[in-house]
């Protein structure tokens, strides 16, 4: 029973930590809500929040390659950028990665970390592009010859929706045998909107009125 005590004092601690300072100082020593219906609207923030970390996101995470055979396979050169499709997948956890397209579509707004690793195909020289709808976020590039690899990867703020593919300029090519091209991601951290104010306690009843004043009688 003792430990029960000093686990919910402990998550209490950590709730309080991580909640904003108001203006006005700990609502602990506020005088205006440490009456009993104070205490009762700190007890339900603190249920709220504690609610709020121990639901959290489901996990969110996945990883594709070009092909999954032994035989060298060659895409491109191409004559205009093209969106690589990494057919084969191998974790796709949230189901949020779509193979038909190559696309992977954020399901809620977070932290996430993107990785794309790429082989030289028969042009000789790899130029490729991580796009976050369409914009270029970052690059691999190699020109060693074929069968040369290139990887590059960055932590990204997203928002629901956001579309992330691989794109390979025009003129470029890519090989991958059993999983050397590959493009992954997953969930870092989920990042919520910070909830509403809870209102505030309703104000304490107004005082008895005074007793009416007691007669005087002279004799």
């Amino acid at each position: 029973m003792a430990s029960s005590w000093l686990v919910l004092l402990a998550l209490c601690a950590a709730v309080r930590a991580q909640t904003p300072t108001k203006d006005h100082g700990d609502d602990l020593l506020n005088p205006e809500i440490t009456t009993e219906e104070g205490l009762r609207v700190l007890v339900q923030q603190l249920v709220a929040r504690v609610e709020s970390l121990e639901r959290g996101p489901s996990p969110v995470a996945f990883s594709a390659s070009l092909v999954s055979g032994w035989e060298w396979t060659h895409q491109g050169p191409f004559p205009s950028s093209t969106t690589l499709l990494f057919r084969r997948v191998t974790t796709n956890l949230g189901n949020a990665y779509d193979p038909s397209t190559g696309v992977f579509t954020a399901p809620l707004k977070g932290l996430y970390y993107v990785r794309f690793t790429g082989s030289v195909g028969s042009s000789g020289s790899l130029n490729a592009a991580l796009m976050k709808n369409d914009e270029n976020m970052f690059a691999v590039f190699d020109t060693r010859g074929t069968h040369g690899s290139a990887s590059n990867g960055m932590a990204l703020e997203l928002q629901a929706g956001d579309r992330l593919s691989v794109t390979l300029w025009e003129g470029q090519s890519v090989s991958d045998q059993s999983r050397i091209s590959t493009f992954s991601g997953f969930l870092l951290q989920h990042l919520q909107e910070p909830p509403p104010p809870p209102p505030p306690p309703p104000p304490p009843p107004p005082p008895p009125p005074p007793p009416p004043p007691t007669a005087l009688y002279y004799y």
